[in-house]
C-alpha cells in the first residue's frame, strides 16, 4: 500500500514539473505582401537570458540566377511600458534561419511587441518566424 503511495506521489511529481512554460516558443506569420509583420514576444523570466531567431523561405524563380544577396529589416520594439527602441538589421537571402540576438537580458520584464518591416519584400517570400528560446542557468 505504501510503495503504491510512493509511486503516486512521484508520478504528481513529474507531471507539474512537465507542465512548466517552454524553453523556447516560435512563431510564423505568412505574408499578405505588404512586408509588415509583427510578434508578441514573452521575456516575463528575470533569471532568464533570451535567444532570438528569425526563419524565412523564399522561392526562388528556376532557371534563372539569384542576386538577391541579402534584405533589410527595420525593427520596432516596444517595451511592457511603452518604450520604443528601433534598429535596421539585414537578412542573408540565401539562410533559412539567422540568429538575431544571444543572451538577450531584457531592459523590462514582460510582454514586448516586434514590428518587423521588410521593404521592399523579396518576390517569393513566404513570411517571417520568430523563434525566442529562454535560457535559464540551473
Amino acid at each position: 500500500m505504501m510503495r503504491g503511495a510512493l509511486v503516486a506521489a512521484a508520478c504528481s511529481v513529474m507531471l507539474i514539473a512537465a507542465c512548466g512554460e517552454p524553453s523556447s516558443r516560435e512563431l510564423f506569420i505568412r505574408s499578405d505582401g505588404s512586408g509588415e509583420y509583427t510578434f508578441a514576444v514573452e521575456m516575463t523570466d528575470s533569471a532568464a537570458t533570451y535567444d532570438l531567431s528569425f526563419y524565412t523561405a523564399i522561392d526562388h524563380p528556376l532557371m534563372q540566377p539569384d542576386t538577391l544577396g541579402s534584405f533589410p529589416m527595420k525593427l520596432l520594439w516596444r517595451s511592457p511600458s511603452g518604450r520604443y527602441f528601433s534598429e535596421t538589421v539585414y537578412y542573408p537571402a540565401d539562410s533559412a534561419a539567422v540568429r538575431y540576438r544571444s543572451g538577450l537580458v531584457p531592459a523590462e520584464n514582460g510582454s514586448w511587441e516586434l514590428q518587423v518591416s521588410i521593404s521592399p519584400e523579396p518576390p517569393g517570400m513566404r513570411g517571417m518566424g520568430l523563434v525566442v528560446a529562454r535560457n535559464v542557468d540551473n
